[in-house]
């Protein structure tokens, strides 16, 4: 197979990403093997070298990176110089979390692409973590920093002259970064650690202190780093701020317990980063991160996985890597990311969270129930995990479950604070849906209280009220509101323009609903709403034709036989027509 006959999809430029966010957050594993991979893997055909590539191209897509590593690398062996699929195996064997033998494709891609920059990274950062940090520079040095190379390359050789004991050159070599917009943080972040590393504790501070200014909202792995770094160089008082600071910010969060408990039992921090192979662990997590954040999943998978390759016992990445299969689809795996955070950790509880929850997206409803409940009663100081048990049974209809679940986490919580206007508005949610209206509609005022002209609240709270009838003066008020918070949702405007029909004013109802059909052109109910807005203005075959269109989009099953009468029988004369 000569090199015309493959057209990779995506050969592994590295550097291809552009305008991704650098905000530092706290997270998201090869998958397993498809059925369908599986099945082809089964086909003869599939075990020539065009058969391997193909099958290995449809595993690709599929995200399912072990199957498509074995593919590519059986492909290989008839066609062993192809530089695309090299990129193609690399790519894959490193997002199946085979890093070594990616290195090894790496090193015969190079053979053949000399300048093969994704190729270059593999094998620097291999080069780093065993320390040979000259092969690593000179390396590096070859690699063309465009894209996305020029925020990785950069991160990865000041970690390379750290490693070399000059410090000073590896701020001189991080210094683009600081000069690109947005990623003010991850610069201040890295010259703070380098700075720390080679034991110049002044210059460290002063950069930790300005990545905590330079965030709007710091998120817990900065406030870990740099409250950390304080309490080692003796400012316990400015680390305690700190941790207060994001406590206050976070109410209900268990990062900070493990670091609390750790102080009061009067342990020192350690260093998050004691080398340059941990440097850059973090900075690729924190790019992943970004990453994950834009919902470019695969290139955030690849960078987790190198990040852990440079650092394996790393619980926030491994639970980002939990997040990105979740992204992909793939929960089984996201599942295995998550316990692999181990007891200890500032992020196991939430780890635990998060397989419970996988547990539910894989439809194991009454397993991740159990889950839950089994945490909500080792922690009966928490609520969160009632939380999260109420969002499941409401999210599958289980309605009464729901708002039991709701209620025990209101009970922990006592007085709900601004922060607690969306469990109110769930818990109304599933009473309103468990025809307990009115404590439903208490709880939604309530939410409204605590969130005034939150336009979810109001668009619920004032489209059941025209549903029963009650209140439609408010309701258009509470309406309008919410459409001017939120113009482009459809199902706001969808419900302003049923209270204007409703309220018997149908030149305005068709108007609203038809720019609500605009935003939402699928969705049945709109399309029902419309059609009765047609018809009471006597535009009866666009009546009919809305009623046909919104049986096609698979109604709730009690609404079917209502639109079938309509199509058959149209609407009664209603009491405000002449």
């Amino acid at each position: 197979m000569t090199k015309r006959t493959i057209r990779s999809a995506a050969p592994l430029a590295w550097g291809r990403i552009l305008a991704v966010s650098a905000a530092l957050i706290t997270g998201g594993c090869a998958a397993g093997q498809s059925s369908q991979a599986a099945a082809v893997s089964e086909d003869p055909e599939y075990n020539t070298v065009l058969g391997s590539y193909l099958a290995g191209r449809f595993a690709a897509d599929e995200q399912d990176y072990g199957s498509a590593a074995d593919y590519f690398t059986r492909a290989l062996s008839g066609d062993p110089q192809n530089p695309e699929l090299l990129e193609d195996a690399i790519k894959a064997l490193v997002g199946a979390g085979r890093v070594e033998e990616a290195r090894a494709v790496a090193t015969r891609l190079i053979e053949v692409e000399p300048a093969a920059a994704g190729a270059h990274i593999v094998l620097a950062l291999g080069e780093l973590r065993q320390g040979r940090y000259a092969e690593a520079e000179q390396r590096l040095a070859q690699v063309e920093p465009q894209g996305l190379n020029g925020f990785v390359i950069p991160l990865v050789r000041a970690w390379v002259a750290a490693g070399q004991g000059a410090p000073d050159r590896a701020l001189e070599v991080l210094s683009p970064i600081g000069q690109q917009q947005g990623f003010e943080a991850v610069y201040q972040l890295n010259v703070g650690l380098i700075n720390e590393v080679a034991g110049r504790s002044g210059p460290a501070g002063d950069a930790f202190t300005k990545a905590l200014a330079s965030a709007d909202a710091p998120p817990f792995r900065l406030v870990q780093i740099a409250g950390g770094f304080y309490e080692r160089s003796g400012q316990a008082d400015k680390a305690k701020d700190l941790y207060r600071d994001f406590a206050a910010e976070n109410q209900g969060s268990s990062l900070l317990e493990p670091i609390l408990e750790r102080i009061a039992a009067g342990r020192p921090a350690e260093p998050v980063v004691g080398n340059p192979a941990e440097g850059v662990a973090e900075s690729l997590f924190n790019l992943a991160s970004a990453l994950n954040q834009e919902r470019l999943y695969e290139a955030a998978l690849l960078y987790t996985r190198l990040a852990l390759d440079m650092r394996p016992d790393f619980p926030v990445a491994q639970i980002l890597l939990g997040d990105v299969m979740v992204g992909q689809g793939h929960f089984s795996e996201a599942t295995d990311a998550y316990r692999g955070v181990k007891p200890g950790s500032p992020f196991y509880w939430a780890a635990r969270l998060r397989i419970a929850n996988s547990l539910g997206e894989q439809e194991k409803i009454d397993e991740a129930a159990a889950e839950f409940a089994r945490l909500a009663a080792e922690r009966p100081e928490r609520s969160d995990a009632l939380v999260e048990l109420g969002n499941l049974m409401r999210s599958h209809e289980r309605f009464p479950e729901a708002v039991e679940a709701y209620d025990q986490a209101l009970q922990r919580i006592g007085t709900p604070d601004r922060r607690h206007w969306t469990l109110l508005y769930y818990r109304g949610v599933a009473l309103q849906r468990s025809d307990q209206w009115p404590r439903a509609e208490a709880d939604f005022l309530k939410a409204l209280e605590l969130e005034p002209d939150q336009p979810h609240v109001l668009n619920y709270l004032a489209y059941t009220w025209v549903e029963r009838g009650e209140n439609f003066d408010r309701a258009l008020e509470m309406l309008h509101k919410a459409v001017s918070l939120r113009p482009e949702d459809g199902y706001i405007v969808d419900s302003l323009g049923w209270v204007y029909y409703r309220l018997g004013r149908y030149e305005e109802a068709v108007g609203e609903l038809e720019r609500a059909i605009e935003l939402r052109p699928n969705d049945p109910v709109i399309n029902d709403h419309l059609g009765d807005a047609y018809w009471r203005v006597g535009r009866r075959h666009e009546a009919r034709y809305q009623w046909q269109r919104a049986l096609s989009f698979k109604p709730e099953a009690d609404q079917v036989a209502p639109i079938q009468a309509k199509l058959q029988n149209g609407l009664e004369k209603a009491p405000s027509d002449s």
